[in-house]
């Protein structure tokens, strides 16, 4: 479908017309509330949260986005992807090793998502489903483990390998629009996880050269806000503009926070990583995530982080590293699934998560997975070594 809104995000309806098809649906996935916080932070970018008190994960989800209707859609959407992770997952069709009963997996089940020190080999009896290859629809079986959120009490032992978690997990006004998201987000944990154990190196930017005009907005309310602000580029080899952005400030000494952001359009990634980050303060400012680590709350000397050494770089300069653009949700999802292909050997898998019982005209919401992409760094963003540097 045809792109038609483009203020700091592309999708194929206005942010407005989304939250005007989901509003009536909230209650039917546990949706108590959905709030403005904007105001409990000064910086005046939106962030909103969603309550589902009887939620199997997490009971609040965070939305941020140019404008207060889009970030209203953005926890909204969160809130609704984590449902049907826990709720929505297919029925397993399989239980069998990886390596038995021909299963005939076209990749190592030990190369997807799990836990540091994760057991899982292919003789591990799992339970399996289907997903669909992101560039030919052909059917692939996958593990419902890495699809399935949330734990629940019964009475068979399992281990619960590998693992499921967010990454991956997306929504969008059509199923094509999902799956980018999905691969966006995908594409920016394995970039982001580079960094962690230090393979990754980034390009630092200069806030001032940055002209677009809603990224110059947001960075403005920022610096007004007297918040010390970092913006890198990560250059990765998917040829997808990945972008990272930390913030810090006396309020909150013991914490710097961190967003990240993945688009096709360098712009749409450097707003999603800044606004990211202003949700982040927000977050630890409301106290309303059951993940919020200790540390945020300790008490800390007020001493700003040191700046990054070396040269900053003209945003213009990065840009134009990044040309690629496409008017249509297919097109892009087509296009991202062929890259992550092309560095993986494997082709993304999808789950639609919006089927049978669950299938809805307003929205589409799917778990891509991608095998040997990693995500290791769940809580923190490292900063990156300057790539002149390696």
């Amino acid at each position: 479908m045809r792109k038609a809104y483009f203020d700091g995000t592309h999708r194929t309806r206005h942010p407005d017309q989304t939250w005007e098809s989901i509003r009536p649906l909230l209650m039917a996935y546990g949706i108590t509330r959905v709030a403005d916080v904007t105001g409990l932070d000064d910086l005046g970018i939106p962030v909103t949260m969603a309550v589902r008190p009887l939620a199997r994960t997490l009971s609040v989800a965070q939305g941020k986005g140019a404008t207060l209707s889009a970030a209203r859609v953005s926890g909204a959407m969160e809130a609704i992807e984590a449902w049907h992770g826990e709720r929505a997952v297919p029925t397993a069709e399989v239980r069998a090793p990886a390596d038995g009963l021909g299963l005939d997996l076209p990749y190592p089940v030990t190369t997807l998502e799990s836990h540091p020190g994760s057991l899982v080999t292919g003789r591990t009896v799992l339970d399996w489903i289907t997903a669909r290859s992101a560039l030919d629809g052909e059917p692939v079986l996958v593990p419902a483990a890495c699809v399935q959120l949330g734990r629940e009490v019964h009475g068979q032992w399992r281990l619960h390998l590998p693992s499921a978690s967010t990454n991956g997990l997306a929504s969008g006004d059509t199923r094509a629009e999902a799956v980018v998201h999905a691969l966006a987000e995908l594409i920016e944990r394995d970039t982001i996880s580079a960094l962690a154990d230090g393979r990754g190196r980034g390009q630092l930017v200069d806030p001032d050269s940055i002209e677009d005009e809603h990224c110059a907005a947001l960075i403005g309310r920022v610096r007004a806000a007297g918040v010390w602000l970092e913006l890198w580029h990560l250059p990765n080899g998917f040829g997808v503009p990945v972008m990272s952005c930390y913030m810090w400030r006396e309020d909150q000494p013991a914490l710097l926070v961190s967003g990240s952001g993945a688009h096709l359009d360098p712009h749409v990634a450097l707003s999603r990583a800044i606004a990211e980050a202003a949700q982040s303060r927000l977050t630890q400012i409301a106290g309303s995530r059951e993940d919020i680590l200790a540390a945020a709350y300790r008490p800390a000397v007020h001493r700003s982080p040191k700046s990054a050494a070396g040269p900053a770089a003209e945003w213009a300069e990065l840009a134009a590293q990044h040309t690629t653009g496409f008017a249509t949700d297919d097109g892009e999802a087509e296009h991202l699934a062929a890259r992550v292909a092309a560095v993986t050997g494997h082709p993304p898998l999808v789950v639609d998560l919006t089927h049978g019982l669950h299938q809805r005209r307003e929205f589409a919401v799917v778990k891509v997975l991608a095998p040997t992409l990693r995500y290791d760094a769940r809580h923190v963003i490292p900063r990156p070594t300057q790539e002149a540097a390696a």
